[in-house]
């Protein structure tokens, strides 16, 4: 069999390697490679690809995915990035057997619904702090209603970040880092088991929860896997943000979060101009869901 085709070093960088290692290409392979076995370890014990569509969510240059046509080459195999560099490089080196498209930074995507039999996201949804529940219920419209969908997360298995509490009273959702560009990785998000189970759990029924060891070991590298089935049901943002009613810990999570941002802020020089402001808008944002969730549901 011909050896694949490696992408360059800016693209590897771009999807994480690691950093004691002098090849980026063993790492890239090997990584992928593990991250791909994992996946399928996730799967139902009957699983089979063949005749199934697969989607890679936030595929990067096609670390995991690429592993999917030559281990199991029944299955249908698509990706999507935002990156264009690196669906470009797929395109021109993996097109076929993959299908790729550029992702939008907002959905929808073009693609029909009901479309794949298995979605999953590699750190896509622990960077995702506006867009998450748009894009949810975007990967709830694409997948076929037998369908898996598994995302990883950080939280569920931490107990601190920088010094600050990680666990279920001192997190639902929290944004760290809420000022990092997406060339150096966007803001990180924590999730708490409770939250997920409270908010994702409207779309989906979470089959699994498999907690990241703190280490970070790989494959997943102090992330936690989170296995769900589609539900049947329409849902709207608003009701998938909504706070959980009579939950405590969606207030607790709220004030946290206020407080580690506010301490992340004082970390950065904030000018008095519209820089100061760009900052301060993640802050602003938290303090808004706060007073709603704190505010009386409206009566109906």
């Amino acid at each position: 069999m011909p050896s694949r085709p490696l992408p360059p070093a800016e693209l590897i960088r771009r999807v994480g390697w690691d950093i004691h290692s002098r090849s980026l290409a063993e790492v890239y392979e090997q990584r992928g490679r593990d991250q791909w076995e994992f996946t399928c370890s996730l799967l139902p014990a009957d699983w089979t690809f063949a005749g199934k569509r697969v989607l890679d969510f936030g595929c990067g240059v096609g670390r995991m995915l690429r592993n999917g046509p030559e281990r199991d080459p029944a299955g249908e195999y698509w990706g999507c990035d935002i990156d264009s560099r690196s669906i470009a490089w797929l395109s021109e080196h993996l097109v076929p057997p993959l299908h790729v498209f550029e992702s939008p930074e907002l959905p929808p995507t073009s693609l029909p619904d009901s479309h794949f039999d298995l979605i999953y996201a590699y750190s896509v949804f622990t960077h995702l702090s506006d867009s998450w529940s748009a894009w949810l219920l975007e990967l709830h419209r694409l997948l076929k209603p037998d369908g898996i969908l598994i995302l990883t997360v950080f939280g569920p298995g931490c107990s601190k970040h920088m010094g600050i509490p990680i666990d279920g009273e001192h997190v639902g959702m929290n944004v760290f880092a809420p000022y990092t560009p997406w060339d150096g990785g966007g803001p990180l998000i924590f999730h708490s088991e409770w939250w997920l189970r409270a908010h994702w759990g409207r779309a989906f029924e979470i089959t699994e929860l498999r907690p990241g060891d703190p280490a970070g070991p790989p494959p997943l590298f102090g992330q936690s896997a989170v296995v769900m089935r589609k539900r049947p049901v329409a849902l709207s943002i608003e009701e998938l943000e909504r706070p959980e009613p009579d939950e405590p810990r969606e207030f607790r999570a709220l004030r946290a979060n206020i407080a580690s941002l506010s301490t992340e802020l004082r970390w950065h020089t904030v000018y008095i101009t519209s820089r100061s402001w760009r900052l301060t808008a993640p802050l602003r944002a938290v303090g808004r869901r706060l007073r709603g969730a704190l505010r009386p549901p409206a009566p109906r």
